[in-house]
């Protein structure tokens, strides 16, 4: 499973390209929303990409899991799904270890300290997720050469439409869409 979560983590840009895909998404996805804005996994911890939520004596010692908080319904489930898939395979096949969990949250760090814990901002922008997309080759033999061009241009397409509106306008418009 540590593993698995190791490839996740790796190629979190990436997934996240297709997990929160969309412009709204991007305006979901920054620091203090709970919705995460970082690289990094953690216990329990609401800022977490990766949140692992341990059994509970209420539940039973079998019920842990795992949230991929970046991720939200306007990704395609088929898609978000085969490329969580091919990150988490890929993170096992490689040996990947996790490192360890952070419990704070990591927007109140300094830059440094950041880039010295390897954590980095996923991706802000169409053109920053479209970077960290078309630069994973995992996560793009996940998708295939002709899936993954109808996805970036669906995706381009979403960007052009909301370039000059406002945050709210954009939101609005998409509120009932997904």
């Amino acid at each position: 499973g540590a593993a698995y979560l190791a490839g996740l983590l790796r190629d979190l840009p990436a997934v996240t390209a297709v997990t929160a895909p969309s412009v709204p998404s991007l305006h979901r996805l920054r620091p203090g929303y709970f919705s995460s804005a970082y690289t990094f996994w953690g216990v329990e911890n609401r800022e977490a990409a990766l949140r692992f939520v341990p059994a509970t004596e209420l539940l039973g010692a079998s019920h842990a899991n795992v949230e991929l908080k970046p991720s939200d319904a306007s990704a395609n489930p088929y898609l978000a799904l085969a490329v969580v898939i091919a990150s988490g395979l890929a993170g096992i096949a490689d040996g990947l270890t996790l490192p360890e969990p952070v419990q704070e949250n990591p927007d109140t760090w300094s830059a440094e300290r950041r880039e010295a814990e390897n954590i980095h901002r996923l991706p802000a922008t169409p053109d920053e997720q479209r970077a960290a997309l078309l630069g994973n080759d995992r996560v793009r033999a996940a998708l295939g050469a002709e899936l993954l061009g109808a996805f970036a241009a669906v995706r381009a397409a979403d960007q052009a439409w909301a370039e000059g509106k406002t945050v709210e306008d954009v939101v609005t418009a998409h509120l009932w869409r997904y």
